[in-house]
């Protein structure tokens, strides 16, 4: 069905609401957003993100969306700061002279094949196509661009439940419905939709899982529908030739895979300390990625617990990356009752593009040379599979070693 169509089916059923002589429902009401996100032809909002567990994340920035029949939606979207961003300074430390004015956002272009990030944190420009596997660059959308308005089917997952017409609040001076009800797409979960009383387009979302693992709140700031933008507005402008200069990265040409050099990375341990990869030259290191919410890296750590003990006399060294990390949590305890002994480094979301990762977990492996030897992203959903897997690539390349 075609956008057309599907807004007026949309339309339809709203206006069939309205001659009930019922009071709406909550389904009647997400029937009217539906239709209100069908009508745009472009967007433009600002936001705030809160998420803690799964979707730990803070971020607040700005969003422009545009629509054109029969053809893939384009959006710009600023998140600030930027993940990789290293943390501020605690407030009665003055900051540096060369501070910047205000955090560094990671800014984010894409909906069609073509995809883009400037990481103004590290001063790298990435670019390259989601058809050559360049989709890892724009996997922090999902904190700006609300999905309902990129969505083909807006709400198809709350459909499949019952929706409840809860309660009215205002959001940013807005007047909205609450809309109650339950989702699977992300494992089961309550969700909140605030859907505003008189233009019926979405203003704020919450999300709960039900095993308390993730939770987050987003909140739509201000909002300007149909407003008329330009292509400017909506490419990323890369001015990386300045006095610091900058790098631009075709990601599409750099391969993550078995015999390429594992990229470097310093990061900080537990203690503070900082912990650089490429002073591990020389041993075998395996590179677990994980985090504290997720459950297959606590069942994929149980199942390697054995492995260092076995290889800790032959130069093989384990390391856990935690990522995304609700910053209120110390995955550290948490960690270490899975019963993986290794070195915990945190903060590994600010690697992940260099890994190409989007989520967790993920297993590589690096060898003597520095060179990757396994790279498994997403890792194997069977546990003890995937340690039989680390384990024969470990034996082979202590074997091979002279």
């Amino acid at each position: 069905m075609n956008r057309a169509s599907s807004a007026a089916a949309a339309c339809v059923a709203a206006v069939l609401c309205v001659s009930c002589e019922s009071a709406p429902t909550g389904r009647d009401r997400l029937l009217d957003a539906a239709a209100a996100i069908q009508r745009l032809s472009s967007l433009a909002y600002e936001y705030a993100y809160e998420g803690t567990g799964s979707a730990a994340g803070s971020y607040t920035g700005r969003v422009r969306l545009l629509n054109a029949a029969d053809e893939p939606g384009i959006y710009w979207a600023e998140l600030r700061p930027s993940p990789s961003w290293a943390t501020a300074p605690p407030p009665d430390e003055p900051p540096p002279d060369d501070a910047p004015a205000q955090t560094p956002a990671l800014i984010v272009s894409g909906g069609g094949d073509y995809v883009a990030a400037l990481d103004e944190a590290l001063g790298r420009f990435h670019h390259g196509t989601i058809s050559g596997g360049s989709g890892h660059l724009v996997a922090n959308a999902s904190f700006a661009v609300l999905p309902a308005f990129t969505d083909p089917q807006p709400f198809r997952a709350e459909f499949a439940s019952d929706m409840e017409l809860v309660s009215r609040e205002t959001i940013s001076g807005v007047l909205s419905d609450v809309v109650r009800g339950r989702t699977t797409e992300f494992g089961p979960a309550q969700v909140w939709w605030h859907i505003g009383v008189e233009d019926h387009l979405p203003r704020a979302f919450r999300w709960e899982a039900d095993d308390g693992s993730g939770a987050l709140a987003f909140e739509i700031r201000s909002m300007l529908v149909d407003p008329v933008l330009s292509g400017d507005q909506l490419a990323i402008r890369v001015d990386l030739d300045g006095p610091d200069g900058g790098e631009v990265i075709d990601e599409d040409a750099r391969r993550i895979e078995p015999g390429v050099p594992a990229p470097d990375w310093t990061l900080e341990t537990e203690s503070g300390s900082p912990f650089r990869l490429s002073e591990m030259r020389g041993d075998i290191v395996v590179l677990s990625f994980g985090a504290s919410w997720c459950a297959l890296c606590r069942d994929l750590a149980a199942a390697y617990a054995a492995l260092p003990e076995q290889a800790a006399s032959e130069r093989v060294r384990f390391l856990n990356l935690n990522a995304w990390e609700s910053p209120e949590v110390d995955p550290g305890p948490i960690v270490r009752e899975w019963g993986l002994d290794a070195p915990l480094i945190l903060r590994a979301e600010r690697i992940a593009s260099d890994y190409k990762l989007a989520s967790v977990p993920a297993l590589f492996v690096v060898d003597a040379a520095g060179d990757l030897a396994l790279v498994r992203h997403p890792t194997l959903a069977d546990p003890e599979a995937q340690a039989d897997e680390l384990e024969r690539t470990l034996r082979t390349l202590l074997n091979a070693d002279p």
